[in-house]
Formats: C-alpha cells, sequence, structure tokens
C-alpha cells in the first residue's frame, strides 16, 4: 500500500534523512585539492575505504589533477596526499591509492575507513528511494596560504524515472530545484554555493533504503543505507549525475 503524504511532510522527511547521513558519513569522505600556484584548484571527492589498510577510492578523471592535498575529518587543515592513484580510464574511471600507516596517524583526526560490508551486492533500490552523496564542490573551495576553507556537504535525491543503462543510473541533480536543509549552519548557509557539481567526481552514492524501510524515522537509521554506486558526472543535458552502478564497481575493486 502506498504512503501518502504531503509536499510539506515529504520535505521534512528528506531533511532529516539527509542531516542523519551528513553526519554518518563525515569521517569516511576527504576532498581531494590541488593546490598550485597562480591557478584556480582542481578538486574531486574521495573516500577512505578499510581493504587491508586504508585506501581512497575516486575516479580516475580526478586523478588526472594530482598532486592531491586532502583532509581528515575534524583536522584544521589540508595536508599533501603521499601517493599516487592507481585506475584505469573511462569506461571503468575509478581509481585508488593505499595510505601509508604513518601518514594515518601523522595528525589528529577523526576520519574512519568505510567497512566494504557497507557496500550493496548490486544496485537495486525500490520505487522512489532516496539516495545520498556527500562530496565537495569546487565552487565552495577557497585554497590560500593556510588552506582554510572547504566546505563538504550531503545531498539526498532520486533516481530519474526511466533512465539508465546496465553500467549506470542517474540521479536528479537540478541546482534550481537544490533546497538546503533547515538544520544547515547560518554561517555556511551565507558561504555555501549549489551552481555547479565539479568536484562531486568520486563521491560514492548510497542507497538509504529509507522509503525501502516505510519511510518511518522511529525505525530507519543510516546503518541500515548501503552504497550503491561511484558518482561520476554531472549531465547538463538530462540534468543528472551519472553513477556506476556498484556490482561494476566492486568487480573493479576485486581485481586491484
Amino acid at each position: 500500500m502506498a504512503i501518502q503524504m504531503t509536499v510539506v511532510q515529504w520535505e521534512a522527511l528528506c531533511d532529516a534523512v539527509t542531516e542523519q547521513m551528513k553526519i554518518y558519513t563525515r569521517p569516511f569522505v576527504t576532498p581531494l585539492v590541488q593546490d598550485v600556484t597562480g591557478k584556480a584548484p582542481e578538486n574531486g571527492t574521495g573516500t577512505y575505504l578499510d581493504r587491508d589498510g586504508v585506501t581512497v577510492l575516486t575516479c580516475d578523471h580526478v586523478v588526472a589533477h594530482e598532486p592531491f592535498l586532502h583532509q581528515f575529518y575534524d583536522h584544521d587543515r589540508l595536508v599533501p596526499l603521499p601517493v599516487s592513484g592507481v585506475g584505469d580510464a573511462y569506461p571503468i574511471d575509478a581509481s585508488i591509492a593505499v595510505v601509508p600507516q604513518d601518514h594515518w596517524d601523522s595528525v589528529p583526526h577523526l576520519s574512519r575507513p568505510l567497512s566494504m560490508s557497507r557496500f550493496a551486492a548490486k544496485h537495486q533500490p525500490v520505487d522512489r528511494e532516496l539516495f545520498f552523496f556527500r562530496g565537495v564542490a569546487g565552487e565552495n573551495v577557497i585554497v590560500g596560504a593556510n588552506h582554510s576553507r572547504v566546505i563538504s556537504t550531503g545531498y539526498c535525491s532520486q533516481e530519474k524515472p526511466g533512465t539508465g543503462t546496465p553500467q549506470i543510473f542517474e540521479v536528479l541533480w537540478d541546482p534550481t530545484k537544490t533546497r538546503v536543509t533547515k538544520a544547515t549552519d547560518a554561517e555556511i548557509r551565507k558561504q555555501f554555493k549549489y551552481d555547479d557539481p565539479a568536484g562531486f567526481s568520486g563521491s560514492l552514492v548510497w542507497n538509504t533504503r529509507f522509503v525501502e524501510r516505510g519511510c518511518d524515522l522511529s525505525t530507519w537509521t543510516p546503518w541500515d543505507a548501503e552504497v550503491t554506486g561511484l558518482l561520476r558526472e554531472w549531465d547538463t543535458g538530462t540534468k543528472t549525475l551519472l553513477v556506476w552502478r556498484v556490482e561494476h564497481l566492486l568487480a573493479w575493486l576485486a581485481q586491484r
């Protein structure tokens, strides 16, 4: 039986899911920022994975902008990432880099690598499911002498009906329809931009399973969510983000 609710009720639920997923995913995600004097910063998004040590996963086309600065969660500045990514170009477009243990331990931080058990075996959501991703758009990165401002943001959206291929699925992303959650800090709200998704490449997309669980905040938690794909690019013609399906990502990772 379909769940009936008003637009206001649905938006309030989306706000709550987004806020919980933002908090849950913070320790896993890092900006990857190229800092070259005289150039605007290039950036992408990476995720720390637990794979026989800590590994950073991102898109291969992001790695073209190495060397990177990255930022451990709750650490006050960006620091150089001392390793290069190893990956495969499109149509794979994925890359990994093993983080040395001494680098991981070099500064105090609250980052954690994401367990591979949090990956779904296959992209197989229910109809109208909520998807979440956390990333760093380049328009929200300002790199200066003290590397002081990188705003990482979390989004909830849905799959565009009737789209996708055996390799990718499409998530709706339209700047004109983006809505900031009510819990967003007032200072961040002033600085935050959402016109250009460049930099989200490399973000993991989560199937929140919120709709699957009955849209019930009293029983749903972020622990119900599963990674369902790797965000690759924005298609301006369709106003969707193109996401590589998790089953192909897992098959690729198993060979690395």
